[in-house]
């Protein structure tokens, strides 16, 4: 911890984003669903990449089947002739640097002040998509369904904060999302499944909503995932994304 220079006496956590304006990124999260730009520390995006580049992956579509490593996945295919659109790493909250995510007092602040409370349950998820020639069909059959837009239903409110730790293009798995869908949705939207087509998503919001989320290792981007959003199918270069989740 340091010490408040304007308080004596009184301590603060550190945190890794000094410049947030955290009632600028609040607003932002509810006009639009989303604020871009709560960008992480090189030295923390190196830790957690070393961390992901090291530790045993699972296959998406085999959370208990066998592990592998980044350095095993060649085109989309493991060692072992598997497909692999996606290897997770188990329990990414054991690394120290993505505990200094989860934990700082100002991405918790933003937190706090959108739910209206201290979350409820947070989850960590880090993983790698892995670059392929794969078709669509083949990567929904494997359960990399994010690819198709969809909105999130894991409580009565949360929000994501999402962060790239390999530099990240529509080519190497961009996040897609359709700003203010958040907002209000057609009841045929809300019932049955939480999936939609792009043509039925551009038809009800716009296509100029649509915002496709570049950037340089350690852009950050925190997102009310209840907009309809997906991801880019990565064939040119592979993405480790760390998005932790806050749920009420």
């Amino acid at each position: 911890m340091q010490r408040a220079g304007k308080a004596p006496g009184k301590w603060v956590m550190p945190t890794l984003f000094p410049s947030a304006k955290i009632p600028d990124i609040v607003q932002s999260i509810r006009d639009e669903a989303v604020f871009v730009g709560l960008n992480l520390p090189l030295h923390i995006v190196d830790e957690i990449r070393t961390f992901a580049l090291t530790e045993p992956l699972h296959a998406i579509y085999d959370p208990k089947g066998p592990t592998f490593f980044y350095s095993d996945v060649s085109e989309g295919v493991a060692s072992d002739g598997r497909p692999m659109p996606i290897g997770g790493v188990s329990d990414p909250a054991r690394c120290p640097a993505v505990q200094k995510v989860i934990n700082d007092p100002v991405l918790r602040s933003i937190v706090r002040k959108y739910l209206g409370h201290e979350p409820r349950k947070i989850t960590t998820i880090l993983d790698w998509s892995f670059a392929s020639s794969m078709a669509d069909e083949e990567r929904r059959r494997l359960k990399h369904g994010v690819i198709d837009y969809h909105y999130d239903v894991a409580g009565y409110a949360f929000v994501y904060a999402s962060f790239y730790i390999t530099d990240t293009d529509r080519y190497s798995g961009a996040h897609v999302m359709m700003k203010r869908s958040h907002k209000w949705k057609p009841l045929r939207m809300l019932l049955g499944s939480a999936r939609a087509s792009q043509d039925a998503v551009y038809k009800q919001f716009g296509r100029e909503n649509e915002i496709t989320i570049e950037g340089p290792a350690g852009t950050g981007f925190v997102q009310d995932t209840s907009c309809f959003h997906r991801a880019s199918p990565p064939t040119r270069g592979d993405r480790l994304m760390l998005a932790v989740r806050f749920i009420d």
